[in-house]
């Protein structure tokens, strides 16, 4: 019995410790989504048809009222992107949306909810620069079955396993979001980060080299880590910890990361997207 106190005790020290019985769980929304700037003009997300669908996105994201919207943009750089100046223009009905999703959903549904700014949090990567030496390296050295994920130990994104392309224009706009949000498609496109990458390049344990090669593919994924560790904590730094809601919309990839941070993290609960992107 005394042990079961004992026991009972460091739960509930921890629990405080943890800041769990300070307040209610700040929830999380979490949207990804695709480019949609990055579209030819074969789908042009401001026609008719996907602005009825985005409006219906917004109203899905603005009934979880939300109380800080953020986008995938550098706040370091608003004297250059000037993204939050864009907003106050937006808000002052003066500047009409383009295609970006940051236009498209972040300032509509801040305007909608009256926020007086708009937050940003994205990190600079060196993906492209990382992929492009894998690739070279690749092709050099008989790993491109690695690479395309067709050996073993390896993993395919969903999109490759169907005709994604095909998909992403029969589908309504907010049906593909909530494909591009499903949990298996998530679970496959993470997988690729751990499991493709770190195959390629040099692998012998015991010899390095001496030279860039060794663990080449590894050098991506821990800067992908490293992007999305800074982009959760660019989103934490901008709370004060009375918000009650806070939703992000970023690229689709982002979010496997972003999402086991949050729900790492005890102040916070991940509502997942199937629960509330609905219409």
């Amino acid at each position: 019995m005394k042990n079961s106190l004992v026991f009972a005790l460091v739960l509930a020290v921890a629990a405080s410790v943890f800041g769990q019985d300070a307040q209610p769980k700040i929830k999380v929304y979490l949207l990804g989504t695709f480019h949609f700037a990055q579209t030819d003009s074969t789908y042009d997300v401001l026609s008719e048809r996907h602005q009825r669908s985005i409006a219906k996105l917004c109203e899905s994201i603005q009934r979880q009222r939300p109380d800080k919207v953020f986008v995938e943009r550098m706040p370091e750089f608003e004297y250059q992107n000037r993204v939050d100046s864009l907003y106050q223009v937006y808000r002052a009905g003066q500047f009409k949306p383009r295609r970006n999703e940051i236009y498209q959903v972040g300032f509509r549904v801040a305007k909608a909810l009256g926020h007086p700014t708009i937050y940003q949090c994205d990190s600079p990567g060196m993906y492209g620069t990382y992929y492009q030496q894998c690739l070279e390296y690749a092709e050099k050295n008989g790993q491109m079955d690695i690479l395309n994920a067709k050996a073993k130990g390896t993993t395919q994104v969903l999109e490759d396993r169907i005709n994604d392309d095909s998909l992403f224009r029969k589908l309504d706009l907010l049906d593909y979001l909530k494909w591009l949000n499903s949990e298996p498609l998530h679970r496959a496109s993470h997988a690729h980060y751990i499991n493709v990458y770190p195959q390629v390049g040099y692998t012998d344990v015991f010899d390095t080299k001496g030279d860039d090669d060794y663990f080449l593919g590894s050098e991506l994924t821990a800067d992908w880590y490293r992007r999305n560790i800074k982009i959760y904590a660019k989103i934490i730094a901008q709370l004060d910890y009375s918000e009650q809601a806070i939703f992000l919309v970023i690229g689709n990839d982002h979010v496997p990361i972003i999402r086991h941070l949050f729900e790492s993290n005890p102040w916070f609960e991940v509502v997942p997207t199937g629960d509330w992107l609905r219409y």
